[in-house]
């Protein structure tokens, strides 16, 4: 299986239009490093309610020689600042490493670039940066980096991404500074979305492997202890990011572990507890009891408790019950 994938900058519009149906499947988007992207939170605004599950979001800063670890910082920080809720779900975090204006001291060594990893990685230990750092830049002085690479290897002409792309055994992919690139970008001149200039890239694998290499401490319907609310790794987190993340909250509440869709309330459920619905009203089985059977299970004709059963146990014939009993 091959992924494909799309890097944007100012030089691109900010809108993505109908890549995803095109078959894009991990968008990035320049932040900064040189100069703030002004187009980042135009960006954001219309990917950020792609699925999680069929596109991987993320963004690059074009990182400089000399204090990895506060540029390190100020990219997380121009995230925070123009694309609100990227920590809630799965991230790539690209570093751009490259030689600008043919200049050798714009370009950052690798115990630079490796500070520079390792300060994303600890304050969001759930992410795992991948480096842009290609071999007509660094040739194999990366050994050892610890990070997976992002190459370039350009073919000619113009089109679709699939249309361009070499191939998965196309010689592009080789292997240099002791790894084989884990992604390759192989054009600037792609079709994407009706826009003819794009950055191309692609991924050997699932999006599920994809996933599992750039953010391989997220977990499905998982809840860690590092997802605390005020913790370093999650400052913005709230108390209904953390009840979001809780996918199968409801199935729990109800006493159906499997989360069945439309389940009815079980019996000794969690929710039956907490609200203090009698274990009788808990015991009416289906929607199917009639309104005598329903009326003699209450022990009482509290608005609460009646609201409770309305709702979970009739489902939609609560509206004509309701009607019933106020009569």
């Amino acid at each position: 299986m091959t992924l494909y994938g799309w890097d944007m900058s100012h030089y691109d519009a900010p809108g993505v239009g109908n890549a995803v149906t095109q078959g894009i499947s991990f968008i990035t988007h320049k932040a900064g490093g040189d100069a703030n992207d002004t187009e980042i939170a135009a960006w954001w605004t219309g990917v950020r309610s792609l699925p999680a599950g069929k596109v991987l979001l993320g963004a690059y800063w074009v990182l400089y020689p000399s204090s990895p670890s506060s540029r390190a910082d100020q990219f997380l920080a121009r995230l925070d600042a123009t694309c609100p809720g990227w920590r809630n779900r799965p991230f790539l975090l690209q570093v751009d490493c490259e030689k600008w204006n043919d200049d050798p001291g714009t370009v950052p060594s690798k115990a630079e670039i490796k500070t520079f990893c390792d300060r994303l990685v600890a304050k969001m230990p759930k992410l795992r940066p991948i480096v842009y750092a290609p071999e007509w830049v660094y040739g194999n002085s990366l050994a050892g980096l610890g990070y997976p690479l992002w190459a370039s290897s350009y073919v000619s002409g113009s089109g679709s991404p699939k249309h361009l792309y070499p191939g998965d055994s196309s010689a592009k992919w080789h292997a240099y500074s002791g790894q084989t690139p884990a992604i390759l970008q192989f054009t600037d001149s792609a079709t994407i979305a009706g826009q003819t200039t794009c950055d191309a890239n692609a991924y050997r694998g699932s999006f599920a492997q994809l996933t599992a290499l750039l953010a391989p401490g997220w977990k499905e319907h998982d809840v860690e202890l590092s997802d605390k609310i005020g913790d370093h790794a999650n400052p913005n987190r709230t108390v209904g990011d953390v009840l979001r993340d809780l996918a199968k909250l409801r199935g729990y509440l109800i006493g159906d572990a499997a989360d069945t869709t439309n389940a009815a309330l079980k019996a000794g459920a969690p929710i039956v507890r907490m609200a203090g619905v009698p274990a009788a009203v808990a015991a009416v089985p289906t929607a199917d009891e009639n309104a005598a059977a329903v009326l003699a299970a209450l022990k009482s004709d509290t608005p609460q408790h009646t609201a409770v059963l309305l709702k979970a146990i009739l489902g939609d014939q609560a509206a004509e019950v309701g009607r019933l009993l106020a009569a």
